[in-house]
């Protein structure tokens, strides 16, 4: 088998960072994906701050991070202020990075108003480059996560800027999810973007546009495991990110009022309720049955190793 590694936004269970620590190592795993750390978002620690009160917990544990996940590029691509305050954020990131070993750093390309991309290129190119100044002369790569609202939101754009910066610490994460929300086909970006991307987020989603776990939705994943493995020696990170939080705070509610959705058509009661349903019937769940963000991120594990073993007997 590969030596792929996983690890996980084990945030999604909860900001606690001893609660995410003891699930880690209850799945016999290493890795995290930092992103909310005991009510914090990662880039608002210090380096100073994250090695007197992070660190020490994580050495006690083990465990150590796949990358960092987090939130620069998520900001107004005309935000000069926010702009300015991200690189300082990535300056101390890349010190967290430098402290743990780690070499991957999640950004975004930049949140934009949809119909002018030809415009907004330049100024995109130019800021993510002035990230790139942060982590020149480390071993650090960022890695571009296409993302609802950003410029870098379709396979197409992230295929430019990707030619565009044309730099070694520039690479790809692929997110399937996200491609599908914003109405792309996941199988069909893979495919144009495999080249280049080094990282991947496992969130399926619905062709509704609503997450799902793993192998149960539109991504494609049996497929593009076991292209990845089998066929192109994949050893990098496959990131846990479920999103189906959703369904496990939302379906009950939608259970009891999915009367309204002849009322209320626009707020999309009966998708959100149909895709719940069909959730419930292929996870095994009862209708009225309580399921906890706890046992949803472990489903996806679980969902998730299931076709990594399938892919391994393929490959045999």
């Amino acid at each position: 088998m590969a030596n792929i590694k996983i690890s996980g936004f084990y945030d999604e269970v909860t900001s606690d960072l001893k609660t995410q620590l003891e699930m880690i190592k209850s799945f016999g795993e290493e890795y995290l994906c930092p992103r909310n750390i005991n009510g914090k978002n990662i880039a608002a620690y210090t380096a100073e701050e994250f090695e007197k009160d992070i660190k020490p917990m994580l050495d006690e544990y083990g465990v150590k991070f796949s990358s960092i996940g987090s939130p620069i590029g998520k900001i107004d691509l005309y935000d000069e202020e926010g702009y300015a305050n991200q690189l300082k954020k990535l300056e101390e990131l890349v010190k967290i990075c430098k402290i743990m070993d780690c070499k991957y750093i999640r950004i975004f390309s930049f949140k934009v108003k949809p119909g002018n991309y030809d415009e907004y290129f330049p100024l995109v190119v130019k800021k993510l480059r002035g990230f790139l100044d942060v982590v020149k002369g480390t071993d650090i790569v960022l890695l571009h996560e296409n993302e609802k609202h950003i410029f870098g939101d379709e396979p197409n754009r992230v295929f430019a800027l990707y030619k565009e910066m044309n730099h070694p610490q520039f690479k790809l994460c692929f997110d399937a999810s996200n491609y599908i929300q914003c109405g792309y086909d996941a199988p069909k970006a893979y495919e144009m973007l495999k080249d280049y991307t080094v990282y991947y987020h496992i969130k399926d989603c619905s062709l509704e546009k609503i997450e799902v776990p793993v192998g149960h939705g539109a991504g494609g994943y049996r497929e593009m495991i076991n292209d990845l493995i089998n066929n192109r020696n994949y050893e990098g990170f496959f990131t846990l990110e479920p999103h189906t939080h959703r369904y496990a705070i939302c379906k009950n509610i939608f259970n009891a009022f999915c009367w309204l959705a002849a009322l209320i058509p626009a707020a999309n009661i009966n998708k959100w309720h149909t895709v719940f349903r069909r959730i419930d019937k292929e996870m095994g769940v009862k209708k009225w049955q309580k399921v906890s963000r706890k046992e949803v991120f472990e489903w996806q594990y679980s969902e998730f190793k299931k076709i990594l073993k399938e892919v391994e007997n393929k490959g045999e």
